[in-house]
Order: C-alpha cells, then structure tokens, then sequence
C-alpha cells in the first residue's frame, strides 16, 4: 500500500471523523470547564471512569468464565460501566466541593487515586484484555465503525444539551453567587457540567486516554480563550481547535509512525503555545 492509499484506507477515514467529532466535543464542553476553572475535577472524573472501565473489564471477564448470566454480559460493556462510574464520581465530587467540610482538595486526590489504581489493577490481572496502553494513552488508529457512531452520537447529544441550557451554565461559571440570588439551582447546573465531563471523557478513551484527555479538555479551550472573552465564539473557536489539533495529530502519527494519543496532544499543545504569542504580539 503506498502512502496515498493509506490515508484513503477506512481505518484512517474513520479515525478522522472520530477526531472530527470529537475535537467539537472537547471544545463545547471544554471551555465551560475552563472558564470555571475545574479542570482537576474533570480529572479525577476522568480517572474514576478509568476505574469503572477496569471494573466492566472484569465483570465481563468472570461472567463469561462462570457461564452465569451470559445474556446480561453486554450491560457491562467496559464503557457502560466506565460512564456509570464516571457520572457516580461527577455526582459526588461536586457534592464535595459544596458540602463536605473536608479539605477539596485532598478527597479529589484521593478519588483520582482510586480510580486510576482499581482500573490498572483489573486492566492488569484480567487474561487477554487489552494492553492499559490503550485506555490510557487512546488508540484512535485502532477504532471500529461503532466508535464512529457513538462518538457521532455523544457529539449530538452533547451539543442538544449545552444548546438547552447554555445562557444558565455561561452565567453560573461567571458568577454563581450572583445567579443564586436570582433563584437558579446552580448546584444543578454545575453538576450538569461536570457529568457532561464525564460523559466526554468515557467516549473519548478511544481518541487520546484517560491520561491526556485533560490535555484535550483545557487546551484548545485556553487557547480560544485567548482570542474572545464571548463564550458562544470560545466554543466555536475551540472546537475548531480541536478538531484541527485531531486531524493534524492524526496525520503525523500515520507519517511518523508516532502513537496518535500523545501526538495529538503535542500538536495542541503548539496550538496553544502559539496563541499565547500571537496574543502577546497583538497587545
């Protein structure tokens, strides 16, 4: 196969919409995230996903061996389980920054902790899962036609809800007290973020892992950031930042033989890099 043929193969094609869609999806979701300034709980959500995936691994794994309950074995689907525990830990560690008199910032260490032990202990122990380098640094070179379709349809339904509830989660970011006062559940709206986090983070393991998904998360948002202080045009700008980090760290990884999770977030990282010259330039 020559090196034109290559980038027409499907794999390659299909990894190229998944990071399409997903670049929209890291910029929607990440520059509420940004902007709020809750990028280590999105991180221990991505972490305790991690979790749940390493416990849906395992589950499978001995359901299947014990020969009980074979026709339930597909609920847990390492991702169904990664989401459940994702949207689990999104739940609780907003109840922690809210109401628990325990210092914030040791719980969330120790959620993020947990999660990503009890993940690499059952990627781990369990016989013929898949290497634990692909859940934590992605392997969108490796996807299957249904990763395209989730993806397409967690981008969807991610956008229908920011859509929904934009103006009250663009204010409760801004100032919450302020929003409070006017009788807005801004308890729920920041737990809303914060399961859209996790929602983003289990169906985008495929693309760069649990590891760097932080990376896609903050830094095509930062860099948008840089460039308007409006936040429907921070979202736009960002996910074309990421969707142009995705593709672009796709191509290189296919040229230079590169793994794509760690690729794609260097070629962001320059983008981000980048912005913060021009705008230092343009002052």
């Amino acid at each position: 196969m020559n090196f034109y043929d290559l980038f027409l193969s499907p794999i390659i094609i299909q990894s190229f919409i998944i990071g399409i869609f997903s670049g929209i999806l890291f910029g929607l979701v990440g520059v509420f995230i940004v902007i709020r300034r809750i990028g280590y709980l999105a991180g221990a959500v991505a972490h305790c996903a991690f979790g749940g995936i390493g416990v849906g691994i395992g589950l499978q794994y001995f359901l299947s061996s014990s020969g009980i309950f074979l026709y339930v074995v597909w609920l847990f689907d390492p991702v169904y389980v990664g989401l459940f525990v994702g949207i689990l830990s999104a739940l609780l560690a907003g109840f922690i920054c809210r109401f628990s008199g325990e210092r914030e910032d040791t719980i969330i260490g120790a959620i993020w902790a947990i999660g990503m032990s009890a993940g690499l202990f059952f990627v781990a122990i369990i016989p013929n899962s898949r290497n634990i380098s692909d859940y934590l640094f992605g392997t969108i070179i490796f996807n299957t036609r249904n990763d395209v379709f989730n993806v397409i349809f967690v981008c969807v339904g991610v956008f229908l809800v920011v859509l929904l509830f934009f103006k009250r989660i663009e204010a409760v970011c801004f100032d919450e007290e302020f929003v409070r006062l006017r009788g807005v559940n801004t308890a729920f709206y920041f737990q809303l973020l914060l399961i859209l986090s996790a929602v983003v983070v289990v169906s985008l393991v495929h693309v760069v892992g649990i590891v760097l998904v932080i990376a896609m998360l903050t830094l095509p948002a930062a860099a948008a950031c840089r460039f308007t202080h409006k936040v429907s045009s921070a979202c736009a700008l960002a996910s074309i930042f990421g969707v142009l980090g995705n593709c672009t760290g796709i191509a290189a990884s296919v040229c230079l033989n590169s793994p794509p999770g760690p690729t794609i977030v260097i070629v962001v990282s320059i983008l981000y890099f980048v912005s913060i010259i021009i705008t230092k330039i343009n002052k």
